[in-house]
């Protein structure tokens, strides 16, 4: 279901549609669109500053009824894997780029 007004356009010869109100773009293709394209789309429409992710779900979740491409923007303040540097406990994407970033830094064992 998507909340607020979607947009439809053209780009590179595909069909793309944005959610501005979710920060949703999808990109319905032919099995051909290439990762620079894809980028290419998001910076046209988002800007070039924009961060975005795609999400791959569990099995379990997956709808998979035609060949389009998911990307949801990212908010100022929303965590995207980055050298942030910040530890954090929870079991999170965020936390385990940071343990993992920290271990490869040296932080904590004496470098």
């Amino acid at each position: 279901m998507q909340d607020g007004p979607t947009l439809r356009m053209r780009r590179f010869g595909f069909e793309v549609h944005e959610n501005s109100q979710l920060g949703h773009l999808w990109v319905i293709h032919d099995g051909t669109i290439t990762w620079d394209q894809l980028q290419a789309i998001k910076n046209d429409v988002w800007g070039k500053s924009a961060r975005a992710i795609e999400v791959y779900p569990a099995e379990c979740d997956v709808v998979n009824s035609l060949d389009c491409r998911h990307l949801w923007r990212m908010g100022a303040f929303d965590f995207v894997p980055d050298l942030l540097g910040a530890d954090d406990p929870r079991d999170t994407l965020e936390a385990r780029h940071t343990a993992a970033w920290s271990e490869a830094r040296g932080v904590g064992n004496g470098d």
